[in-house]
């Protein structure tokens, strides 16, 4: 079993998906925005997570997407996303209305992102992510702005 710390950056604020008539215009435009961001938490590698929701008046989100990359910057794996891009296609079908945001997550230790990235995807259950089976259990502690996500992951209760 393992223990790790991650820490949470505020929102990054996107747009509404809905403003576009097609999920192919809305990845568009998502991937231009996200290039065109100076936002530096971008140029990082960690954890990223699509969230849907408002945050004023009263903070209402749910996670949508969780990814991550530990070899190329955030903002290049998002822009260069390839393939169908279903996760995307995901997030424009069923998030059309909805404000969406973007938070960043920097692990504390050299660790490997995709179990980190399974294991949240099994913890917070994010609806344009598939199930995936763990190794090993991990104990994940949220730290920083890391709502809607539990302060910890895979911990059994007393």
């Amino acid at each position: 079993m393992r223990e790790l710390k991650v820490k949470w950056s505020d929102p990054i604020e996107l747009f509404k998906p809905g403003k576009y008539n097609t999920d192919e215009k809305f990845i568009e435009h998502l991937r231009k925005f996200i290039s065109e961001n100076d936002n530096p938490l971008l140029n990082e590698t960690g954890i990223f997570m699509f969230l849907a929701g408002n945050i004023k008046p009263e903070e209402k989100l749910s996670v949508v997407f969780i990814e991550g990359t530990d070899e190329e910057s955030i903002k290049d794996r998002i822009v260069k996303k390839k393939g169908h891009v279903r996760e995307f296609k995901c997030i424009y079908k069923n998030y059309k209305d909805e404000n969406l945001y973007l938070k960043i997550g920097k692990p504390e230790a050299d660790v490997d992102i995709d179990k980190i990235v399974c294991a949240y995807t099994n913890y917070a259950y994010p609806s344009c992510n598939e199930k995936c089976q763990m190794e090993e259990k991990i104990i994940i502690k949220n730290e920083g702005n890391y709502s809607p996500l539990a302060q910890i992951y895979g911990q059994e209760e007393e």
